[in-house]
């Protein structure tokens, strides 16, 4: 497996992991009218694919968004004290299921940490309550849940849709 920044020749590739992932585990939970806009988010600073090496098919992907208006960013600012600007969100993780398993959501994780902490951020990120196997991951990887947190969607075109329950998670510390 090979992870490198994302492209916009793999938007196609990555569209189709995550019509699986929703399929299979509905994450995103509801589908977004543009698949493509909803994986480049407008405050994505930094993206990677995970590539089969063998065959170049996309496995997976992660990005890093800008702090500013997500979610996370009150639990994670009265956990570190940092502002906005030196926290990055790790977003868009997908994972294809006939690929778990093989560590590529471990990988993705784990270069999207190592950017944000090479570009003085720290990493934290929101995964749904109902979702287990994500959280399990991150756990493993050392990140903490800092605690409960939801999303209005109201303004997202998505209807009228009850808030996501989200859980945030801030990585460990460099070291």
């Amino acid at each position: 497996m090979l992870i490198r920044t994302r492209t916009a020749a793999d938007d196609e590739a990555c569209v189709a992991v995550m019509r699986r992932t929703h399929e299979l585990d509905a994450y995103p939970i509801y589908w977004p009218s543009s698949p493509a806009g909803f994986l480049r988010a407008k405050g994505e600073t930094d993206a990677w694919v995970a590539v089969d090496e063998a065959d170049g098919r996309v496995l997976g992907q992660v990005a890093l968004h800008r702090a500013e208006g997500e979610p996370v960013l009150a639990l994670a600012q009265e956990a570190t004290g940092l502002p906005a600007e030196r926290l990055a969100v790790l977003a868009r993780l997908l994972v294809h299921p006939d690929a778990r398993g093989r560590g590529v959501g471990r990988a993705l994780v784990r270069t999207a940490a190592a950017r944000a902490r090479a570009t003085g951020r720290r990493a934290v990120l929101d995964v749904l309550q109902s979702t287990t196997g994500p959280a399990a991951l991150y756990e493993s990887e050392g990140w903490v849940r800092l605690g409960p947190t939801s999303l209005d969607l109201s303004d997202r075109g998505f209807g009228d849709v009850p808030p996501l329950q989200l859980w945030v998670y801030l990585a460990p510390e460099a070291g």
